[in-house]
């Protein structure tokens, strides 16, 4: 469990600083936290309940940090957990899966915010700039990827073997 609460706060320290170091208008917002919630899947592969109250409790705390939104992130990251937990239930636990499931993870997050801020008329940005915002989120995320896989990786199958 240290583990899985030392990736989610590794997580949001880097994206805090990042938000404070790239300026907004590069567009290379990290969602390193939500994409954190893949690396401590395997620690709770035989317990899709606590998977999802965990990753609901990160979405919360993601909130209280980043957004005024008090139960946006909360849900968007149980989603995010539940299509986790699919994904690599039926899947093994290896690089090619994971940079998919990251390219979902980003895409999802960053279209459902489209479609709320749309709707609610909170920020109104069209279809372009959603396209602009996605590429260029990937390059950081991608980044962040990797490195946490490698880390991850040998951590995970130090445990197994």
């Amino acid at each position: 469990m240290t583990y899985n609460v030392l990736i989610v706060f590794i997580s949001l320290i880097l994206e805090n600083l990042v938000n404070l170091y790239i300026p907004n208008e590069f567009y290379m917002l990290p969602l390193f936290t939500p994409l954190s919630l893949i690396f401590i899947y395997p620690y709770f592969k035989n317990s899709k309940k606590d998977y999802l109250l965990f990753s609901s409790i990160v979405g919360f705390i993601y909130d209280i940090v980043f957004t005024n939104f008090y139960i946006l992130n909360a849900i968007l990251f149980f989603i995010i957990a539940y299509i986790i937990y699919n994904y690599l239930k039926k899947l093994n636990f290896n690089f090619i899966n994971i940079i998919l499931l990251s390219i979902i993870i980003i895409l999802f997050y960053n279209i459902i915010l489209f479609l709320i801020f749309n709707i609610t008329n909170y920020y109104d940005y069209d279809i372009l700039d959603l396209i602009y915002i996605i590429k260029h989120v990937f390059i950081i995320n991608l980044i962040y990827i990797f490195s946490l896989y490698f880390i991850s990786c040998k951590k995970f199958l130090k445990n197994i073997l």
